[in-house]
């Protein structure tokens, strides 16, 4: 009887991609819980995420969330490389969103009132890298898949991003709007984002899933006799009959 060796398998995409999202929505409802009962309450409406770092342990479950969604990234990037073979690009995109939240996760942003610092900037160039990157990568690998959901999901989430990203404009100019430094509801707008990034991200996990051929359990008849691979079970079950 000859050997076969079994087929090279990624990691679940799906089960990766909800395990990082729970986690990170963990990491982040524990601060939100911490913000409201501070003195004063951290108001998400008005302070991004990222503001809470100034709580106590703000830096570690920040990061925690980061690091998290970042592995999801990098087993998103393994399966559409064998998903999508032609879409080259989309496997190097992920990965910089993934590189993007380690950067993020490292470099904490300055805490509300203190001048931003070397940090500061890098924590938040990298953060504008991972919303403008993600959308991309997706829009890209639902056009390879031919995932017209994907795509269109894709664009909403690179408008938000993009409507993100000009409210950072005031902070970056350091140009005050209506008396403050950044831009009115950016908590608020933040956190919508935040939503639909973690949906894109399940909702690709779960395209990668169904179309990569390397996630499909090999049956066990099949894996017992390689002659009865394709055909049917009736079939299958006749000839160890007659056997």
């Amino acid at each position: 009887m000859s050997q076969h060796a079994p087929p090279h398998r990624t990691a679940d995409p799906l089960l990766v991609a909800g395990t990082g999202a729970a986690v990170a929505v963990t990491a982040a409802g524990w601060l939100h819980l911490a913000g409201a009962l501070a003195a004063p309450r951290v108001d998400p409406l008005a302070f991004t995420v990222s503001d809470y770092v100034a709580l106590p342990g703000g830096y570690a479950l920040l990061a925690v969330a980061a690091l998290a969604l970042g592995l999801v990234g990098v087993a998103l990037a393994a399966t559409a490389r064998r998903a999508a073979p032609a879409a080259r690009a989309v496997p190097v995109l992920l990965l910089g969103w993934s590189a993007a939240l380690l950067l993020v996760g490292l470099f904490p942003t300055n805490p509300p009132g203190v001048p931003a610092d070397l940090a500061a900037g890098v924590h938040r160039y990298a953060g504008a890298l991972a919303f403008a990157v993600l959308p991309i990568a997706v829009w890209l690998l639902g056009r390879a898949l031919r995932n017209r959901a994907l795509c269109g999901l894709a664009v909403a989430v690179g408008v938000a991003a993009g409507t993100f990203l000009v409210a950072h404009v005031p902070i970056v100019l350091a140009i005050d709007i209506a008396g403050s430094p950044g831009f009115p509801l950016l908590g608020g707008v933040e956190r919508v984002l935040y939503a639909l990034v973690i949906v894109l991200l399940l909702v690709t996990a779960r395209a990668l899933r169904r179309t990569a051929p390397d996630l499909v359990a090999v049956p066990a008849v099949a894996e017992a006799d390689p002659a009865l691979v394709g055909r049917c079970p009736v079939e299958a079950g006749a000839s160890g009959v007659a056997a």
